[in-house]
């Protein structure tokens, strides 16, 4: 029997456009190729807020690689866990360039993301194939500045935008050879909303009744999709870094199919990462 999982394409571009933002806060001499993998968990499953009855959490395993002059390639394989089932949902996989200038106080990347989904999983006639955009970051010694921009293509093309500030606080050393970074952050995101309306529509012949017609209009909204302020705490010690990220996200401009507004509840999650460099 299939499954119905309606939000799931659309939060998982969410995991895409955050999952290869962190680095290694562990120092180490530059190589030629940087291996990655790991492990990530989420507690719960949304897109900028908005969740579904099913109340999903997510599993995905990961594994990338990185080459010195900024070019990388990574994979996440993500399992969903709800009321229903656990089971495999998607396979996603994004390259992309990693740029930095020569102080090191801006960064960033652009990258493009392909999505491949279980087929025992019924999904909409929207669901999110492809995404790209770009990242970027600039660094002072009060605060940090982060935005950045996506397409989202489907049927249909959506478009979206963050920006945020945090500040890194880092301890160091913590034991022989560790580190920890604390990061609070406030991000606010955007993007499109697409929605239609149907209504019924008399039709007239010169100046006398001639039934009714049912009519659709879609219209489509840019606007803002939720605050988010989260934490994020980072331990490294040698080639691991292990990663707890808890976030409260604030919807807004919460829409329905057909354009209404809908109140959607003040959402607490965390995420939490194992990861190694070699």
């Amino acid at each position: 029997m299939k499954k119905v999982i309606t939000l799931f394409p659309l939060a998982i571009a969410c995991l895409v456009l955050q999952a290869q933002q962190t680095d290694s806060v562990v120092t180490s001499a530059k190589k030629k190729i940087t291996f990655t993998a790991g492990v990530s968990f989420n507690s719960g499953l949304n897109y900028y807020g908005r969740t579904d009855s099913l109340k999903s959490q997510a599993f995905y395993p990961f594994a990338g690689i990185t080459l010195s002059n900024g070019l990388y390639l990574f994979s996440n394989f993500i399992f969903i866990n709800n009321a229903i089932a656990t089971s495999y949902g998607a396979t996603t996989i994004e390259a992309g360039y990693k740029f930095k200038n020569k102080k090191g106080n801006w960064s960033g990347s652009i990258f493009g993301a392909r999505f491949f989904y279980n087929a025992d999983i019924s999904l909409l006639q929207s669901v999110v194939k492809e995404q790209a955009g770009i990242r970027f970051t600039n660094t002072n010694k009060v605060i940090s500045v982060n935005g950045g921009a996506d397409a989202k293509f489907s049927n249909q093309t959506d478009f979206g935008a963050y920006a945020g500030l945090d500040h890194a606080f880092r301890i160091d050393p913590v034991g022989k050879s560790g580190v920890i970074v604390i990061t609070p952050a406030a991000y606010s995101y955007f993007g499109t909303q697409r929605f239609s309306k149907t209504w019924l529509q008399e039709k007239k012949f010169l100046i006398f009744p001639a039934g009714q017609q049912t009519v659709t209009e879609s219209s489509s909204r840019f606007s803002i999709l939720s605050y988010e302020l989260s934490c994020s705490i980072i331990y490294g010690i040698g080639k691991m870094n292990f990663i707890i990220t808890p976030a409260y996200v604030l919807p807004q401009n919460v829409v329905t199919a057909n354009g209404s507004s809908q109140k959607a509840d003040n959402l607490f999650y965390s995420t939490a990462t194992m990861r190694f460099d070699f």
